[in-house]
């Protein structure tokens, strides 16, 4: 009987260990990323715009929320996106979904891999939610899907 306690014990405690180094997904939208500036992590969800131009003149907004949506704009066109992501550690992996944009273009499922930046200020964090550091900046690779076009660093910053 001791002997099948032990094993249950150990069987507890491999789950706990595994569970915690799952990553975390977009049903949960009080995941923190940990951040230096922050022992205990900080928020991310929310909505963000990058500061530089993809592919030339398009312009990219995105919300990690429980369904993800990005937004791309210029060269005449617009397009209307979802997206999927998950956290681990200090990563937030962004997975873009293929969208048409209308005119027979769409926009394609490229990746971000992204960082915690720079945190609200205080006073502005505590109205968003207290007691609970918020990023103000993501710092990402994008990763284009096409192999021809080279991945580039963004800077994402929060518009909501």
């Amino acid at each position: 009987m001791s002997a099948i306690r032990h094993l249950a014990g150990l069987a507890a405690g491999l789950f706990a260990v595994l569970a915690l180094l799952a990553p975390v997904y977009a049903q949960d939208m009080s995941t923190r990323v940990i951040v230096p500036d922050a022992p205990g992590g900080a928020l991310f969800s929310g909505c963000y715009r990058v500061q530089q131009r993809l592919y030339g003149p398009y312009r990219m907004d995105f919300c990690l929320e429980q369904r993800g949506t990005y937004t791309v704009r210029g060269g005449g066109v617009r397009c209307d996106g979802r997206l999927t992501w998950s956290a681990r550690g200090r990563d937030i992996n962004i997975q873009l979904r293929r969208t048409p944009c209308g005119n027979g273009v769409a926009w394609s499922g490229d990746t971000m891999t992204c960082r915690g930046g720079n945190l609200l200020p205080a006073f502005l964090a505590r109205i968003i939610v207290p007691d609970v550091p918020v990023l103000q900046t993501l710092r990402c690779t994008y990763t284009p899907s096409v192999r021809t076009e080279k991945p580039v660093q963004i800077t994402a910053r929060r518009i909501d």
